[in-house]
């Protein structure tokens, strides 16, 4: 064979196995570098799960509490109609009959508000307490993030083109009119948007 053909074919060989072995060193790289994410894809799991798992100890807190307190809220409205029931037993005549629940009404309205704040301090104090669960694990997920070094990416700002100057023109006396027919005439109604 020629020894020019052989050499250009024995070029065009080496050039090609340098770019196998570069495209092989880069998939390589790549992968650990996949690997090494998947791996620290676990920190982040394991923070889940135990958020998970804090929220469940939450939500069984909190419904223990509620149900504490619609027991003490349904004993609260059996002892105001108990306590109807007997001022109506006491009664005299028909007037002391229709007073007494009335002065009841300061006692059990008290009785209600003191209910509904206890009810209102729970969901207030639950709200609070999911608030910094999830406070603390975005603050651990955001370090298990920044252990991953990452490169830092070039930024491009943009560059704003100076707007064009426009044009002044002068429009004709005569012509003002007959361009506001046009201009109305061409002017579509649009519905408006709900």
């Amino acid at each position: 064979m020629n020894p020019q053909i052989e050499n250009s074919i024995s070029r065009i060989a080496e050039q090609a196995r340098g770019r196998f072995q570069k495209a092989i060193k880069t998939a390589r790289s790549r992968t650990e570098l996949a690997a090494e994410r998947v791996t620290d894809g676990k920190k982040s799991v394991k923070t889940l799960s135990k958020l998970s798992l804090k929220l469940t100890a939450v939500t069984h807190r909190t419904a223990d509490k509620v149900l504490k307190q619609q027991t003490k809220m349904l004993v609260h409205q059996i002892d105001a109609f108990a306590g109807n029931l007997s001022a109506a037993a006491e009664a005299t005549n028909i007037r002391s009959l229709v007073k007494m629940p009335f002065r009841m009404i300061p006692e059990n309205a008290s009785l209600f508000v003191n209910d509904a704040r206890s009810a209102l301090g729970i969901v207030v104090g639950a709200g609070t307490e999911v608030r910094e669960l999830f406070k603390g694990t975005v603050m651990e997920l955001r370090g298990s993030r920044k252990v991953v070094a990452k490169k830092p990416a070039s930024k491009k700002t943009a560059v704003k083109k100076p707007a064009k100057p426009r044009k002044k023109t002068a429009k004709k006396k005569a012509d003002a009119p007959v361009t506001a027919k046009v201009e109305a005439s061409s002017v579509e109604v649009q519905p408006k948007a709900a």
